[in-house]
Protein backbone atom coordinates (compact mmCIF):
# COMPACT_ATOMS: atom_id res chain seq x y z
CA UNK A 1 0.00 0.00 0.00
CA UNK A 2 2.80 2.40 0.87
CA UNK A 3 4.60 1.79 -2.45
CA UNK A 4 1.40 2.33 -4.40
CA UNK A 5 0.69 5.56 -2.49
CA UNK A 6 4.21 6.86 -3.01
CA UNK A 7 3.96 6.25 -6.74
CA UNK A 8 0.59 8.03 -6.81
CA UNK A 9 2.11 10.97 -4.89
CA UNK A 10 4.93 11.16 -7.42
CA UNK A 11 2.47 11.28 -10.33
CA UNK A 12 0.50 13.94 -8.44
CA UNK A 13 3.65 16.04 -8.05
CA UNK A 14 4.43 15.67 -11.76
CA UNK A 15 1.10 17.31 -12.56
CA UNK A 16 1.37 20.16 -10.03
CA UNK A 17 3.86 23.00 -9.61
CA UNK A 18 3.68 22.92 -5.84
CA UNK A 19 1.45 21.09 -3.41
CA UNK A 20 1.05 21.37 0.37
CA UNK A 21 1.26 18.55 2.88
CA UNK A 22 -2.36 19.26 3.82
CA UNK A 23 -3.51 18.82 0.24
CA UNK A 24 -1.62 15.56 -0.15
CA UNK A 25 -2.92 14.25 3.18
CA UNK A 26 -6.48 15.05 2.11
CA UNK A 27 -6.00 13.59 -1.39
CA UNK A 28 -4.57 10.28 -0.16
CA UNK A 29 -6.54 10.09 3.11
CA UNK A 30 -3.54 9.83 5.41
CA UNK A 31 -2.01 12.05 8.08
CA UNK A 32 0.45 14.85 7.34
CA UNK A 33 3.04 12.90 9.32
CA UNK A 34 2.63 10.00 6.88
CA UNK A 35 3.07 12.39 3.95
CA UNK A 36 6.33 13.70 5.42
CA UNK A 37 7.59 10.12 5.84
CA UNK A 38 6.63 9.33 2.22
CA UNK A 39 8.52 12.42 1.04
CA UNK A 40 11.61 11.32 2.95
CA UNK A 41 11.34 7.87 1.39
CA UNK A 42 11.03 9.33 -2.14
CA UNK A 43 14.06 11.55 -1.54
CA UNK A 44 16.01 8.55 -0.29
CA UNK A 45 15.53 6.71 -3.60
CA UNK A 46 16.71 9.69 -5.62
CA UNK A 47 13.53 11.59 -6.49
CA UNK A 48 14.55 15.30 -6.45
CA UNK A 49 11.88 16.75 -4.15
CA UNK A 50 12.18 20.36 -2.95
CA UNK A 51 10.49 21.31 0.32
CA UNK A 52 9.30 24.86 1.07
CA UNK A 53 8.67 25.87 4.66
CA UNK A 54 6.24 28.46 6.01
CA UNK A 55 2.64 29.46 5.42
CA UNK A 56 2.80 28.97 1.64
CA UNK A 57 5.14 26.02 1.84
CA UNK A 58 4.79 22.66 0.22
CA UNK A 59 6.54 20.21 -2.04
CA UNK A 60 7.61 20.36 -5.66
CA UNK A 61 10.00 18.63 -8.04
CA UNK A 62 13.04 20.32 -9.50
CA UNK A 63 12.49 22.00 -12.88
CA UNK A 64 12.47 19.77 -15.97
CA UNK A 65 12.37 16.60 -13.90
CA UNK A 66 10.59 13.79 -15.72
CA UNK A 67 9.99 10.23 -14.76
CA UNK A 68 11.09 8.88 -18.13
CA UNK A 69 9.75 5.37 -17.70
CA UNK A 70 6.24 6.54 -16.85
CA UNK A 71 5.77 9.84 -18.69
CA UNK A 72 5.92 11.01 -22.28
CA UNK A 73 7.51 14.01 -23.92
CA UNK A 74 5.26 16.38 -25.89
CA UNK A 75 6.66 14.91 -29.10
CA UNK A 76 5.86 11.38 -27.94
CA UNK A 77 2.31 12.43 -27.02
CA UNK A 78 1.85 13.90 -30.50
CA UNK A 79 3.17 10.69 -32.02
CA UNK A 80 0.71 8.61 -29.97
CA UNK A 81 -2.20 10.86 -30.93
CA UNK A 82 -1.34 10.63 -34.62
CA UNK A 83 -1.12 6.85 -34.35
CA UNK A 84 -4.50 6.69 -32.62
CA UNK A 85 -6.01 8.94 -35.29
CA UNK A 86 -4.88 6.52 -37.99
CA UNK A 87 -6.04 3.50 -36.01
CA UNK A 88 -9.42 5.12 -35.46
CA UNK A 89 -9.78 5.46 -39.23
CA UNK A 90 -8.82 1.83 -39.75
CA UNK A 91 -10.86 0.21 -36.97
CA UNK A 92 -13.61 2.73 -36.13
CA UNK A 93 -13.70 1.98 -32.40
CA UNK A 94 -15.10 4.24 -29.70
CA UNK A 95 -12.45 3.17 -27.17
CA UNK A 96 -9.77 4.79 -29.32
CA UNK A 97 -11.53 8.15 -29.16
CA UNK A 98 -11.65 7.89 -25.37
CA UNK A 99 -7.92 7.08 -25.24
CA UNK A 100 -7.21 10.07 -27.50
CA UNK A 101 -9.03 12.32 -25.04
CA UNK A 102 -7.01 10.94 -22.11
CA UNK A 103 -3.69 11.59 -23.85
CA UNK A 104 -4.83 15.10 -24.82
CA UNK A 105 -5.37 15.79 -21.10
CA UNK A 106 -1.71 14.90 -20.46
CA UNK A 107 -0.45 17.39 -23.00
CA UNK A 108 1.31 20.50 -21.76
CA UNK A 109 -0.53 22.67 -24.26
CA UNK A 110 -4.22 22.50 -23.53
CA UNK A 111 -5.50 23.16 -27.06
CA UNK A 112 -7.48 20.43 -28.74
CA UNK A 113 -5.26 18.13 -30.81
CA UNK A 114 -5.56 18.79 -34.53
CA UNK A 115 -4.11 15.88 -36.47
CA UNK A 116 -1.77 16.61 -39.37
CA UNK A 117 -2.54 13.15 -40.73
CA UNK A 118 -5.88 11.80 -41.87
CA UNK A 119 -7.12 8.73 -43.70
CA UNK A 120 -10.47 9.32 -45.35
CA UNK A 121 -10.55 5.83 -46.86
CA UNK A 122 -8.17 3.19 -45.56
CA UNK A 123 -8.59 0.76 -48.46
CA UNK A 124 -9.20 0.80 -52.20
CA UNK A 125 -12.76 -0.46 -51.71
CA UNK A 126 -16.06 1.38 -52.01
CA UNK A 127 -17.44 2.86 -48.80
CA UNK A 128 -20.05 0.11 -48.36
CA UNK A 129 -17.40 -2.61 -48.73
CA UNK A 130 -15.08 -0.80 -46.33
CA UNK A 131 -17.88 -0.57 -43.74
CA UNK A 132 -18.55 -4.29 -44.14
CA UNK A 133 -14.83 -5.04 -43.78
CA UNK A 134 -14.56 -3.02 -40.56
CA UNK A 135 -17.46 -5.03 -39.11
CA UNK A 136 -15.57 -8.24 -39.96
CA UNK A 137 -12.42 -6.85 -38.34
CA UNK A 138 -14.31 -6.13 -35.11
CA UNK A 139 -15.79 -9.62 -35.03
CA UNK A 140 -12.52 -11.38 -35.90
CA UNK A 141 -10.53 -9.45 -33.28
CA UNK A 142 -13.03 -10.55 -30.65
CA UNK A 143 -12.69 -14.18 -31.77
CA UNK A 144 -8.90 -13.93 -31.64
CA UNK A 145 -9.05 -12.48 -28.12
CA UNK A 146 -11.36 -15.29 -26.97
CA UNK A 147 -9.13 -17.94 -28.53
CA UNK A 148 -11.96 -19.55 -30.51
CA UNK A 149 -11.80 -21.12 -33.96
CA UNK A 150 -13.90 -20.06 -36.93
CA UNK A 151 -15.83 -21.80 -39.67
CA UNK A 152 -15.69 -19.53 -42.71
CA UNK A 153 -17.26 -19.59 -46.16
CA UNK A 154 -14.48 -18.44 -48.47
CA UNK A 155 -14.27 -17.53 -52.15
CA UNK A 156 -10.81 -17.96 -53.69
CA UNK A 157 -9.27 -15.63 -56.24
CA UNK A 158 -10.31 -18.09 -58.99
CA UNK A 159 -13.93 -18.00 -57.76
CA UNK A 160 -14.15 -21.43 -56.11
CA UNK A 161 -16.18 -21.73 -52.89
CA UNK A 162 -15.03 -23.61 -49.81
CA UNK A 163 -15.72 -23.93 -46.11
CA UNK A 164 -12.71 -23.82 -43.82
CA UNK A 165 -12.19 -24.33 -40.11
CA UNK A 166 -9.40 -21.99 -39.09
CA UNK A 167 -7.64 -20.69 -36.00
CA UNK A 168 -7.42 -16.90 -36.53
CA UNK A 169 -4.07 -15.49 -35.43
CA UNK A 170 -3.74 -11.88 -36.58
CA UNK A 171 -4.98 -9.31 -39.07
CA UNK A 172 -2.63 -7.96 -41.75
CA UNK A 173 -3.06 -4.80 -43.82
CA UNK A 174 -1.33 -5.52 -47.13
CA UNK A 175 -1.35 -3.58 -50.40
CA UNK A 176 -4.49 -1.63 -49.53
CA UNK A 177 -6.54 -4.63 -48.36
CA UNK A 178 -7.15 -6.52 -45.10
CA UNK A 179 -6.10 -10.15 -44.72
CA UNK A 180 -6.55 -12.65 -41.90
CA UNK A 181 -3.55 -14.77 -41.05
CA UNK A 182 -4.84 -18.09 -39.74
CA UNK A 183 -4.00 -21.75 -39.38
CA UNK A 184 -6.19 -23.75 -41.76
CA UNK A 185 -7.17 -27.20 -40.50
CA UNK A 186 -7.82 -28.47 -44.04
CA UNK A 187 -4.42 -27.38 -45.38
CA UNK A 188 -2.73 -27.96 -41.99
CA UNK A 189 -0.70 -24.82 -42.60
CA UNK A 190 -0.65 -21.08 -42.17
CA UNK A 191 -2.74 -19.22 -44.77
CA UNK A 192 -3.83 -15.69 -45.61
CA UNK A 193 -7.55 -15.06 -46.18
CA UNK A 194 -8.66 -11.80 -47.78
CA UNK A 195 -11.46 -10.33 -45.69
CA UNK A 196 -13.59 -9.27 -48.65
CA UNK A 197 -13.63 -12.90 -49.80
CA UNK A 198 -14.76 -14.22 -46.40
CA UNK A 199 -18.50 -14.39 -47.03
CA UNK A 200 -19.64 -15.87 -43.72
CA UNK A 201 -18.17 -16.34 -40.24
CA UNK A 202 -19.37 -18.82 -37.63
CA UNK A 203 -17.69 -18.92 -34.24
CA UNK A 204 -16.82 -22.39 -32.96
CA UNK A 205 -17.33 -22.03 -29.21
CA UNK A 206 -15.81 -24.25 -26.54
CA UNK A 207 -12.64 -24.76 -28.54
CA UNK A 208 -9.18 -24.61 -27.05
CA UNK A 209 -6.67 -22.21 -28.50
CA UNK A 210 -3.90 -24.12 -30.26
CA UNK A 211 -0.35 -22.80 -30.08
CA UNK A 212 1.05 -22.44 -33.58
CA UNK A 213 4.20 -20.65 -32.45
CA UNK A 214 6.27 -23.16 -34.38
CA UNK A 215 4.95 -21.61 -37.57
CA UNK A 216 6.84 -18.56 -38.74
CA UNK A 217 5.18 -15.44 -40.06
CA UNK A 218 3.22 -16.24 -43.24
CA UNK A 219 5.11 -13.68 -45.29
CA UNK A 220 8.46 -15.30 -44.48
CA UNK A 221 7.23 -18.78 -45.47
CA UNK A 222 6.23 -17.79 -48.99
CA UNK A 223 8.96 -18.41 -51.53
CA UNK A 224 9.20 -15.70 -54.17
CA UNK A 225 11.17 -15.48 -57.38
CA UNK A 226 12.10 -11.97 -58.49
CA UNK A 227 12.63 -11.20 -62.15
CA UNK A 228 13.60 -7.99 -63.90
CA UNK A 229 10.69 -6.40 -65.80
CA UNK A 230 11.12 -3.68 -68.44
CA UNK A 231 8.16 -1.61 -69.59
CA UNK A 232 7.73 1.37 -71.90
CA UNK A 233 5.15 4.05 -71.01
CA UNK A 234 3.82 7.19 -72.66
CA UNK A 235 5.02 10.44 -71.10
CA UNK A 236 1.43 11.21 -70.06
CA UNK A 237 1.58 8.36 -67.53
CA UNK A 238 4.39 9.88 -65.43
CA UNK A 239 2.13 11.05 -62.60
CA UNK A 240 0.55 7.62 -62.32
CA UNK A 241 3.93 5.88 -62.45
CA UNK A 242 5.08 7.64 -59.29
CA UNK A 243 2.32 5.74 -57.46
CA UNK A 244 4.18 2.50 -58.19
CA UNK A 245 7.84 3.18 -59.00
CA UNK A 246 10.82 5.05 -57.59
CA UNK A 247 12.77 7.78 -59.37
CA UNK A 248 15.65 5.35 -59.98
CA UNK A 249 13.34 2.89 -61.76
CA UNK A 250 12.05 5.47 -64.28
CA UNK A 251 14.22 6.64 -67.22
CA UNK A 252 13.37 9.43 -69.67
CA UNK A 253 14.15 8.40 -73.25
CA UNK A 254 15.06 10.76 -76.10
CA UNK A 255 11.76 10.12 -77.91
CA UNK A 256 9.78 11.35 -74.86
CA UNK A 257 8.69 7.91 -73.68
CA UNK A 258 9.44 6.49 -70.22
CA UNK A 259 11.32 3.25 -69.61
CA UNK A 260 10.65 1.52 -66.30
CA UNK A 261 12.88 -1.27 -64.98
CA UNK A 262 12.00 -3.04 -61.72
CA UNK A 263 12.14 -6.44 -60.00
CA UNK A 264 8.85 -8.23 -59.55
CA UNK A 265 7.65 -11.37 -57.78
CA UNK A 266 6.68 -13.66 -60.66
CA UNK A 267 4.28 -15.64 -58.45
CA UNK A 268 1.96 -12.61 -58.54
CA UNK A 269 -0.24 -11.71 -61.50
CA UNK A 270 1.00 -8.53 -63.18
CA UNK A 271 -1.61 -8.47 -65.97
CA UNK A 272 -4.33 -6.46 -64.13
CA UNK A 273 -1.73 -3.77 -63.43
CA UNK A 274 -0.63 -3.64 -67.08
CA UNK A 275 -4.19 -3.54 -68.40
CA UNK A 276 -4.83 -0.46 -66.27
CA UNK A 277 -2.56 1.53 -68.62
CA UNK A 278 -4.30 0.42 -71.80
CA UNK A 279 -2.53 1.60 -74.99
CA UNK A 280 -0.01 3.62 -72.98
CA UNK A 281 2.19 0.66 -71.99
CA UNK A 282 4.44 -1.69 -73.96
CA UNK A 283 6.27 -4.72 -72.56
CA UNK A 284 9.94 -4.83 -73.47
CA UNK A 285 10.93 -7.90 -71.44
CA UNK A 286 10.66 -10.70 -70.46
CA UNK A 287 9.20 -12.48 -73.48
CA UNK A 288 6.92 -14.72 -71.41
CA UNK A 289 5.18 -11.68 -69.91
CA UNK A 290 4.72 -10.14 -73.38
CA UNK A 291 3.14 -13.41 -74.55
CA UNK A 292 0.82 -13.55 -71.53
CA UNK A 293 -0.24 -9.97 -72.12
CA UNK A 294 -0.96 -10.54 -75.82
CA UNK A 295 -2.99 -13.68 -75.03
CA UNK A 296 -5.02 -11.73 -72.48
CA UNK A 297 -5.72 -8.92 -74.98
CA UNK A 298 -6.78 -11.44 -77.62
CA UNK A 299 -9.05 -13.23 -75.13
CA UNK A 300 -10.75 -9.97 -74.16
CA UNK A 301 -11.15 -9.04 -77.83
CA UNK A 302 -12.75 -12.41 -78.67
CA UNK A 303 -15.20 -12.09 -75.79
CA UNK A 304 -16.21 -8.61 -76.93
CA UNK A 305 -16.57 -9.78 -80.53
CA UNK A 306 -18.67 -12.81 -79.51
CA UNK A 307 -20.96 -10.64 -77.38
CA UNK A 308 -21.50 -8.24 -80.33
CA UNK A 309 -22.45 -11.15 -82.64
CA UNK A 310 -24.99 -12.43 -80.12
Amino acid sequence: MKTSRMFSILLYLLKKNKVSAEELAHEFEVSKRTIYRDMDALSAIGVPIISYLGKNGGFTLIDNYKLEKFTFSEEEKEFLLEGLTLKNELFDQQQISILQTKIELLKGEKEEHKSSITVSSSTLHRETIEKETKAKIKKIRSIIDDGYKMNIAYVSLSGSNSNRIIQPLKLNFLNGSWYLEAHCEFKKALRLFKLTRIRNIEVIHNTTRTDYSEDNDYSTKQSSKLESIQLLFSKSELGKLYDFFTEDEITDLDDGSLKVTFDYDTSKNLLPFLLMFGRNVKILSPIWLKTQYMNEIEFIYRKLTDSCHH
